[in-house]
């Protein structure tokens, strides 16, 4: 369904220029759900833009593929990507309190997509009446969208503005809004970030649904590793901009490769254990406009080599369906 090819998205800075997304390969099935794991800023959220080519001014894409179904997405035009987003590929963004527009009831942004995709036009037909038809089964789409996302007395609550909604129920009306066109492909950027444990769960089991019922594939954006080995059948690890690790949940949560998944994985606390100090990472995120070395996360690597600083780092295949980016394998 999903291809990406040498993905590389810059942004110019005074410091010169960084690069968010540097070389990505990135491969996905019909119906897949992939976690997309890492610490803040290593360019999660940056691929998931650009994908959609929503990548921020000044930042862009200067090389690479997007291939969805067999299309790339980095050819196409402004109006085809227009198309394309919401009704083929959605997204689901991180805070939906600077997503939902406030001046605008919460049914009546969901029913936007739709109305934009002329998804209830072809029902409508050229009858006099089709506008009114058209109008009336959008309506009707978007309240059994809210019922589906579990939102409460739908009818009422499509009347209702974002402020009048708690957290949870906004991150379902985001949802609701990004499911409106039945899509193929849904990216999910942290759709459980300041929401309780309880609400969290919740979200995780809606979006479950969804891929079981509509065959959707999911690629979740989370830096939570317990959140994506609960939820996701791959896990691909993120850090300073590249794919580090990718393989099945299982297997990189028991067995993980790369020494910057083993640093993630020891610093999360563990209530199935006796008790221990945890284990940060040293150092800290390198500045990503003056990288030293070759590898990233060379001057934070408890097992760096002298070759690490210089030899040319690849994900390779090293069995099992496990892809790894170091120079120990």
């Amino acid at each position: 369904m999903l291809e990406i090819k040498g993905l590389r998205t810059v942004f110019p800075t005074s410091k010169g220029e960084v690069v968010a997304a540097k070389d990505v390969d990135l491969t996905m099935e019909p119906g897949q759900i992939i976690g997309l794991v890492g610490e803040s800023g290593c360019g999660k959220s940056v691929t998931m833009l650009s994908i959609l080519r929503l990548v921020p001014h000044p930042g862009r894409i200067v090389s690479g593929q997007v291939l969805f179904f067999g299309e790339d997405l980095v050819k196409k035009s402004p109006l085809e990507m227009r198309r394309i987003r919401g009704k083929e590929i959605a997204m689901i963004f991180q805070d939906p309190m600077t997503t939902l527009n406030p001046v605008f009831k919460v049914g009546e942004q969901i029913r936007e997509s739709l109305r934009i995709h002329g998804i209830m036009s072809e029902q409508a037909g050229s009858w006099p009446w089709g506008a009114r038809y058209r109008l009336q089964a959008e309506r009707d789409k978007v309240i059994q969208l809210m019922e589906e996302v579990g939102i409460p007395s739908p009818q009422a609550r499509y009347h209702e503005y974002p402020h009048q909604f708690s957290g949870g129920m906004q991150q379902r009306a985001l949802i609701a809004i990004a499911l409106a066109c039945e899509p193929r492909l849904l990216l999910a950027d942290e759709p459980t970030t300041a929401l309780d444990v309880t609400i969290q769960a919740q979200i995780l089991d809606l979006l479950r649904r969804i891929n079981e019922t509509h065959g959707t594939g999911i690629i979740l954006v989370t830096h939570d590793l317990g959140v994506a080995a609960e939820f996701c059948e791959e896990i691909v690890v993120m850090y300073a901009g590249q794919i580090v690790e990718r393989g099945p949940t299982d297997e990189v949560i028991q067995r993980p490769l790369h020494p910057y998944t083993r640093g993630l994985l020891r610093s999360i606390p563990r209530i199935t254990r006796e008790k221990r100090k945890l284990e940060p990472i040293p150092g800290v995120v390198p500045d990503l406009a003056n990288l030293k070395y070759n590898c990233a996360f060379y001057d934070r690597c408890d097992a760096a080599l002298p070759k690490c600083e210089h030899d040319e780092l690849e994900l390779r295949d090293v069995g099992g369906g496990r892809l790894v980016r170091c120079v120990l394998y």
